[in-house]
């Protein structure tokens, strides 16, 4: 009996050491006191799952995965929500594939399925926060005022204190337009991450502001209005440009034509940019439907462009060219992309 209860006894002290072993495992307990248990990398399924609820290709599936475990994410789906969560694993893929990509074309490809892959969840998620109130405008947001049915581009200037400030609009031939005290207008913009909004509101008087002469006090409103997204996300940014006109002649069979570059270049400045297009500011005289080749530097590389002028605006300083792109080379596409991102500095 005695070895029986020996026998018991030992058994018991091995289960309790069994326990204690398993609740120090469980509470991450080690001999020398709290260890944080070892966060584990989102798995390929999850984000495979993500990706073809987001929209994302075979091609762009493996690369939100490399995107993910190059920066050791633990919660892809947390990530994909928060645009700037997104933006700082992108940034790092990015530096990353410059570093090890073997060839520069090699690295372009890569490059291009990365932002490929970015602009599909930047459209799927919505892009970033909400605008509920004009007083969370951003100073030097572009907008378009409508009075009196005519459409004004115009820029933020304030959105602190008891009015909003904006410029006053100015009309083709770059006059001030007269605006009256108590004038209903519609005011509709797009923040940083492509978002559309509009605001009808009042005119509350006209002020001077210091470094941007006459300018419109609004009142502020809390009844803000969604607009549909913009395809790409778009960049304000000032860069000089130089410009060519493009025209088309004849080629060599019957319906084919060439696209001639004229030799006489202008220059502007780059106000706002996306891989769609860009608006730039010059004092040529360029009217719409006018081709141009587009050429300028970011990140001391020439990024050049194929484009067709959409609209022009006249304003205090010149005229405003709306551009479309119409071509654009693989390497100038990821240079556009990586400057609207701000992956790289200008």
């Amino acid at each position: 009996m005695d070895a029986v209860y020996f026998g018991i006894g030992v058994g018991i002290f091995i289960m309790i050491l069994i326990i204690v072993n398993l609740s120090k495992k469980r509470l991450g307990i080690s001999g020398s006191g709290f260890s944080a248990p070892r966060p584990q990398r989102t798995g390929s399924l999850t984000i495979h799952k993500l990706s073809r609820s987001m929209g994302l290709d075979s091609s762009q599936s493996k690369m939100l995965t490399f995107v993910m475990r190059n920066d050791g994410v633990t919660d892809a789906e947390r990530a994909i929500q928060s645009p700037a969560l997104l933006d700082r694993h992108f940034r790092r893929a990015y530096g990353t594939i410059g570093r090890t990509a073997g060839s520069d074309e090699e690295a372009q490809q890569k490059l291009s399925v990365l932002f490929a892959t970015r602009n599909i969840l930047e459209t799927a998620t919505g892009g970033g926060l909400d605008v509920n109130s004009t007083r969370v405008i951003p100073e030097n947001t572009p907008a378009v005022l409508i009075l009196d049915g005519n459409s004004y581009p115009i820029r933020v200037i304030s959105s602190r204190g008891a009015y909003l400030i904006v410029e006053n609009p100015v009309n083709a031939l770059g006059e001030l337009v007269s605006v009256e005290r108590n004038k209903p207008i519609t005011l509709s913009f797009y923040t940083k991450s492509s978002n559309g909004f509009s605001v009808d509101s009042t005119v509350y008087g006209i002020t001077k502001a210091p470094g941007e002469g006459q300018v419109l006090q609004v009142v502020h409103s809390n009844a803000i209005k969604r607009l549909s997204q913009r395809r790409f996300r778009r960049r304000q940014t000032v860069l000089p440009v130089e410009f060519n006109m493009v025209r088309l002649e004849p080629g060599p069979g019957k319906r084919e034509q060439k696209m001639v570059v004229d030799k006489r270049k202008a220059v502007g400045r780059i106000l706002d940019i996306s891989v769609g297009g860009c608006s730039v500011q010059t004092s040529s005289a360029i009217s719409a439907g006018v081709r141009l080749k587009i050429d300028f530097i970011a990140n001391k590389q020439h990024v050049v462009a194929l484009g067709e002028v959409l609209r022009t605006n006249r304003n205090r300083t010149g005229t405003v060219m709306h551009i479309k792109f119409l071509k654009v080379p693989r390497k100038s596409l990821n240079m556009i992309n990586a400057l609207v991102f701000e992956y790289l500095d200008t």
